[in-house]
């Protein structure tokens, strides 16, 4: 059991020496959460996620969660990429336990900040909605398009495969007085569903 501990340990310091501190990325993202309304506590943490700007830190990284991981999916989304990894030992992350992991690979974006970038956050549909129903439900309880503070980027990532629409509202912070480059996705299933609907 020590020996598990101890190799668990070794295994998130190595984390944070790629992706930086976990603590530090909470902050940012609690920062977020506080100033779009949200309330973490009320909505499952789905993934964090890690970008960075060159294929061989891809490379790099992905050998790195492969130590402390499984790969649990990896997909072609707009012609890269992503894998999906699930921890051995969740990550307490914003008063959950998180176990996935999401590493896109670069596909051109320079990152002003590499390592730690985003959570995804499960928003859920209400029965009979659709894509559309759920956007405007989002923007409307959440008060998002009013929030001279946000900025909002909505999408819908292709997967090849996927039977279920995902549509994501990517929520940043608009003041550079702000210093803070990270996001916080809503989504209405998390990845699990999402995986299984491709069966």
């Amino acid at each position: 059991m020590d020996e598990i501990i101890a190799e668990n340990a070794k295994f998130f310091e190595k984390m944070t020496a790629c992706f930086g501190d976990l603590s530090q990325f909470e902050q940012k993202i609690q920062q977020i959460a506080d100033i779009a309304g949200i309330d973490l506590s009320l909505y499952q943490i789905d993934h964090l996620a890690v970008r960075m700007n060159e294929q061989h830190t891809a490379e790099q990284w992905k050998s790195l969660l492969l130590e402390g991981a499984n790969l649990s999916k990896e997909s072609e989304v707009n012609g890269r990429p992503i894998g999906l990894f699930t921890l051995d030992q969740a990550v307490k992350f914003c008063g959950q336990f998180v176990k996935l992991v999401e590493l896109p690979f670069p596909k051109g974006k320079v990152y002003p900040e590499e390592g730690w970038e985003h959570i995804e956050v499960v928003f859920p549909f209400l029965e009979g909605e659709n894509t559309e129903q759920w956007v405007e439900r989002a923007l409307s309880y959440f008060n998002l398009s009013e929030n001279p503070d946000t900025k909002l980027k909505i999408s819908q990532p292709q997967v090849e495969g996927e039977r279920l629409p995902n549509p994501s509202i990517a929520i940043t912070l608009r003041n550079v007085t702000f210093c803070n480059p990270c996001c916080l996705k809503l989504h209405p299933y998390d990845i699990n569903s999402i995986i299984m609907s491709e069966m």
